[in-house]
């Protein structure tokens, strides 16, 4: 049975850690499916046991890896920078976001997500309430701070945040994921950022 996903390194050991990290690698590079227990031990050490232990199964150790980037992904947006003009701010935030979005990292782990999640429904839900749900509340907080200050005019800021995230995404997600050999630019990530940042300001200005 897989273990409960927890707050990023929260219960994991040193050696859980590695473990962690190099079925990580694996997955990515080989596939759930396609990567064995015996091929992360050979990587690091240890035994079966070391693996049970820690993750309860090899669900939980996929698990653990999706948790770790959904909570690295969806902490980008609790770094707002609040002395800066407001969409000075978000063009900011959500450059990050985006650029993180975009990594190869997590388009390998989009990949393998998709490839598992009818299997494993809990990866899912993972993402869905880690990242899309609770991720979002530091930037709805934000703009409900930009509401209180009269810069915009918001009616509901958790829906508008998550609007904002998906322009942010744009079309260069649905590329990357599509066309896994395409480099996408910081260039285009800005200017993509930019374009929807305008478009926000448009919609909820005073």
């Amino acid at each position: 049975m897989a273990k409960p996903v927890s707050e990023e390194n929260e219960t994991l050991s040193a050696r859980g850690l590695l473990i962690r990290d190099a079925a990580e690698q694996l997955f990515f590079q080989h596939g759930f499916d396609e990567t064995s227990l015996e091929m992360i031990i050979n990587e690091t050490g240890g035994s079966r046991r070391s693996i049970y232990n820690e993750f309860g199964n090899k669900q939980g150790l996929l698990l653990a890896v999706v948790n770790r980037q959904v909570y690295k992904q969806a902490h980008t947006l609790s770094d707002i920078h609040r002395e800066l003009s407001a969409k000075a701010a978000l063009n900011d935030v959500c450059f990050r976001f985006a650029q993180g979005m975009l990594s190869p990292t997590m388009m390998s782990l989009f990949r393998l997500v998709v490839q598992q999640v009818v299997k494993f429904p809990e990866l899912g839900e993972v993402i869905n309430q880690r990242g899309r749900i609770t991720g979002i509340l530091p930037l709805a907080d934000y703009l409900y701070w930009l509401t209180e200050q009269q810069v915009l005019t918001i009616e509901d800021c958790h829906f508008s945040a998550q609007m904002l995230i998906e322009m942010t995404k744009g079309p260069l997600h649905t590329q990357a994921l599509l066309l896994p050999n395409t480099v996408i630019t910081d260039d285009e990530i800005r200017q993509q950022v930019h374009s929807a940042v305008d478009i926000f300001f448009k919609a909820h200005k005073i």
